[in-house]
């Protein structure tokens, strides 16, 4: 794996292509439907087949670049394939995690946007499907008018301008004062061409690809007060969702979900509004992930909600269906903090960049840019003779390479730490286990089966109790198997267990308040059979989130 570049989509399918091939028993490489424009949206489905198949083993789902210029998710994801099937059988937990437990990984959602970003090197938040309107609009439509192969900014020389240059640093412009005259003023655009100009108004065009993937779940849009412009015409309108949607649809194993994004340095978990409910018992193991997850990745956990910088509900996104509708424990990541990256003091929450900010802040972030990036963040004004503005200067941040996405050269030590948090929360879902099959003859011909089954794992059987809420937990089915001429004289041959907990409930100390006494993650039921001595007698106990255990006995 290189991180010199970023991958396009035919050598993102190379890479993984040849891994599956490489580690037949532990990686298959599948395609969950085709993006927009026709490209196959690979998943890696990661387990030890050896030790069962991947359905009957707890799941966890890993999405990345949903959002087209985000593309350090993709990286974060191949770097967790890559750890996996380096580590088996070389690594204790690594090993075990793939021998116990399925890991499902959708490196590149979205490789339309990806191929946009790449072949046009400007932003693209998401789908490239034109949306709302058919086509481009009158105004200015960013792009790389120099052929330089970055999307910078114009600055202008206005009169009227609300900008000036910084005292100390006239590179970086600063507002205007409220009632300041007389002095060189500026207008900042993104470099780009206008269409349909008229000589005198520069508007900004909306994007052609105004689509977010990422609000195209089927959340809460009949809550909101108007359908959000940016979701799509309808809930899971479009194949790339309708894809992701339908995997998770089809393995009822899943307890956990990461989505991989850029930028920000933080993991965002539920809730998203405050008055969005959540059962306390999955707060304390949102907690313990964000924990874990700040002391590996030195990112802030936080909720969405808390988040937000404007008052008002945030309606959509796939926190409200991952964990809102699947029950699964969700988070999204940020991955990439620029501003940490240049020492700015208290830079998180991210959303204070997008209002205020001090001026002390911005200067910090260029010298970061002279002295670390060479210059290639902050990029120097430089004169161009625009098409349509004529003399401008274009320069300023480099959004794509140095805000969106770390410099290539930092690229794996900043996903490296997320690989490890995922490995650590999957080693946490349920497992199933049977702990003991045991027969007695209580008279000739007539024997007691005894089974104990056992969750092994640290979470609940039905994960979180949201899921169990919703009644898209499942719960524990055991089937009994009994060769010819047995007869089953009491129990059922299929019965309902209901859940096992796990030692999630478990407190710091087991001080009186700080445990739950009893065996809530132990069951056991029983059966009365006639049959001869040395018949075999078949178990198999599944949930389907916790997994599947079997054994056989001879009587």
């Amino acid at each position: 794996m290189s991180y010199d570049r970023f991958y396009d989509y035919e050598s993102l399918s190379e890479l993984l292509r040849s891994w599956a091939e490489d580690a037949p028993g532990l990686a298959e490489l599948s395609s969950i439907g085709r993006s927009w424009e026709g490209r196959d949206i690979w998943l890696m489905t990661l387990t030890n087949t050896a030790t069962g198949p991947h359905s009957d083993k707890p799941g966890f789902l890993v999405e990345a670049n949903i959002h087209a210029a985000e593309i350090t998710g993709s990286f974060a994801a191949l770097h967790l394939i890559h750890r996996l099937l380096s580590g088996y059988g070389q690594d204790e937990r690594v090993t075990r995690l793939l021998d116990t437990r399925t890991l499902y990984v959708v490196p590149r959602l979205n490789p339309d946007g990806v191929e946009k970003v790449l072949g046009e090197c400007r932003y693209v938040r998401s789908s490239v499907r034109p949306h709302p309107q058919p086509g481009r609009k009158p105004g200015l439509h960013g792009c790389d008018v120099d052929g330089d192969g970055r999307v910078l900014f114009m600055r202008v020389p206005d009169p009227d301008g609300p900008w000036k240059a910084h005292p100390d640093e006239p590179r970086l412009l600063v507002r205007r004062e409220p009632d300041e005259e007389g002095g060189l003023y500026y207008r900042i655009f993104l470099e780009g061409e206008i269409e349909g100009y008229d000589g005198v108004t520069v508007p900004v065009a909306d994007p052609v690809e105004g689509l977010d993937l990422g609000q195209n779940l089927p959340a809460d849009w009949g809550a909101a007060p108007e359908t959000p412009v940016h979701a799509g015409p309808y809930p899971g309108s479009e194949p790339e969702i309708q894809a992701i949607m339908r995997a998770a649809a089809e393995r009822p194993n899943l307890v956990h979900f990461v989505t991989c994004h850029t930028f920000g340095g933080v993991h965002l978990r539920p809730p998203m509004n405050d008055d969005e409910p959540m059962p306390y018992a999955d707060l304390r193991v949102y907690q313990e992930y964000g924990e874990k997850a700040e002391r590996l990745t030195g990112y802030t956990a936080m909720s969405f909600h808390d988040l937000k910088f404007r008052p008002g509900r945030f309606y959509g996104g796939q926190l409200g269906w991952w964990y809102g509708q699947r029950g699964l424990f969700s988070w999204i990541t940020e991955l990439w903090s620029p501003m940490k990256a240049a020492g700015v003091q208290g830079a998180h929450p991210p959303s204070v960049w997008l209002g205020d900010h001090p001026a002390e802040d911005a200067l910090t972030m260029i010298r970061w840019s002279d002295e670390e990036l060479g210059g290639k963040g902050f990029v120097d004004w430089y004169p161009f003779d625009h098409p349509q503005l004529g003399p401008v200067e274009l320069g300023g941040w480099d959004k794509i390479n140095y805000w969106y996405n770390p410099p290539l050269d930092r690229v794996e030590a900043e996903v490296a730490p997320h690989s490890e948090w995922i490995v650590f929360m999957a080693l946490t879902s349920p497992r199933l286990e049977i702990r003991s099959l045991s027969s007695e003859q209580v008279s000739p011909g007539v024997h007691r089966v005894q089974l104990v089954l056992r969750n092994a794992g640290w979470l609940p059987t039905y994960g979180s109790k949201l899921a169990l809420e919703r009644k898209v937990a499942g719960s524990i089915a055991v089937d009994l198997t009994l060769p010819e001429g047995a007869r089953l004289l009491s129990g059922q041959p299929s019965t309902d267990l209901g859940q096992l907990e796990g030692r999630s409930e478990a407190r710091t100390t087991t001080t009186w308040w700080g445990h739950e006494p009893g065996t809530p993650d132990l069951a056991v039921t029983e059966w009365t059979i006639a049959a001869p001595e040395g018949t075999p007698v078949a178990v198999r106990a599944h949930h389907p989130k916790a997994g599947a255990a079997q054994a056989t006995l001879t009587l």
